[in-house]
């Protein structure tokens, strides 16, 4: 008898060692099969994948072979931009409440906030951080705006012609219906995080990312939206996690989110996707975008209009454009130096789903939480200001 109950617990514990992982990974990959066909079980059976087997974070693209600049580490210098090597340091590395009115927010499970932990040793010094106010480049590639910002043409598009409709109006209709939010907020990068105060050096051990919202781009877009709805623009902030558990499936879950959302809410015109950059010299060095503003360190931005990547269209990319130039314009009336060079590129970022879609940058890896958030405050406020023109207020 004490030897069939010996053979049946082994067998118990061969079970839930060998059996339970076997068929949690088949979940798993049920799951990247489905991809967007089955919304929630898609999503329920990543988790369980991730959740058991420990699947890993994709690394944060670094950037390498940046021009060599002469400047005292950790303190604000100049860039110029120009051209480059192998690194475009102006390109995105690798890549996706309402007022008077609550609409309701798509929100992440409490599972997946706690899924990340931000861990960052203050007191570890492994690199250095620089920050750069990053200036106007001076090549045949970028064209000035009659504001004076710029945009820099990475396309077949002829400046001359870019720079002729630059100024035209675009066909986007930015009059708000009363029962539904005008503006969408969402991060196809959630976890995308940063330093947690302004300093001179990092922690190589903090993956730069985090599902701790306080802490990573959805801080950011907690600002925008603040800022829009006090200034009386209905908006809505989409803050699930389409990063993680797959990272490379993001822009497929964002994509996915944005368009129920549009189908749900069709009076939502500017779709914006808030993400930041991530610069570093290959000799680890992080580059922070930096401007001061009011006295007050901001971190700068950068505006991405895509013309489709060759497979992927954007059938009304130039509609976006003329949309991404009036908000850049926008921006350098008030705050001249908040703006990098506008990136107008063959690239995608679900930027097909209405004409005023576009992906912002906010700053990068080495900027501190402070210095994003102040910056998503001055973002809310013109676009504010931005629609209110347009509707003549």
């Amino acid at each position: 008898m004490q030897l069939k109950k010996t053979a049946a617990l082994s067998a118990a514990v061969l079970f839930t060692a060998v059996g339970v992982p076997l068929l949690v990974w088949n979940m798993g990959q049920a799951a990247r099969k489905l991809g967007s066909q089955d919304k929630w079980l898609s999503r329920v059976a990543f988790g369980s994948y991730t959740l058991t087997l420990g699947a890993s974070q994709k690394a944060e693209p670094s950037s390498s072979d940046v021009p060599k600049m002469h400047i005292i580490s950790g303190s604000a210098g100049r860039f110029t931009a120009n051209n480059t090597t192998t690194l475009d340091i102006f390109t995105a590395p690798g890549e996706m409440e309402s007022y008077g009115r609550e609409f309701p927010t798509p929100l992440p499970s409490e599972e997946v906030l706690s899924a990340i932990p931000y861990i960052n040793d203050t007191s570890a010094s492994d690199g250095v951080i620089t920050r750069l106010t990053f200036e106007d480049g001076d090549n045949e590639q970028f064209i000035t705006l009659p504001g004076g910002s710029q945009v820099r043409n990475c396309t077949d598009y002829d400046n001359d012609y870019l720079l002729s409709i630059a100024g035209d109006s675009s066909d986007i209709d930015l009059s708000a219906a009363d029962d539904e939010p005008l503006v969408l907020i969402y991060h196809t990068h959630a976890t995308e995080s940063f330093e947690p105060a302004e300093r001179d050096s990092y922690d190589s051990a903090f993956s730069c990312k985090t599902t701790e919202s306080d802490m990573n781009i959805v801080s950011v877009g907690n600002e925008i939206c603040r800022t829009l709805e006090e200034n009386g623009i209905s908006v809505l902030h989409d803050t699930l996690v389409h990063d993680y558990p797959s990272y490379d499936a993001a822009y497929d879950s964002s994509r996915q989110t944005v368009s129920e959302l549009l189908e749900q809410y069709p009076g939502i015109k500017i779709c914006l996707d808030i993400h930041r950059d991530g610069i570093e010299r290959e000799s680890g060095e992080r580059l922070a975008p930096y401007c001061e503003i009011n006295g007050k360190g901001a971190a700068q931005i950068m505006i991405i209009a895509c013309a489709g990547d060759g497979e992927l269209t954007v059938p009304d990319h130039l509609e976006n454009f003329k949309f991404a130039c009036a908000l850049q314009e926008q921006i350098e009336s008030d705050y001249p130096e908040l703006c990098r060079p506008m990136l107008f590129d063959y690239r995608f970022y679900n930027q097909d789903l209405s004409h005023g879609s576009l992906l912002i940058e906010v700053g990068s890896q080495a900027n501190s939480i402070d210095e994003v958030r102040y910056t998503g405050a001055l973002v809310g406020e013109e676009i504010s200001r931005l629609i209110k023109n347009s509707a003549g207020d």
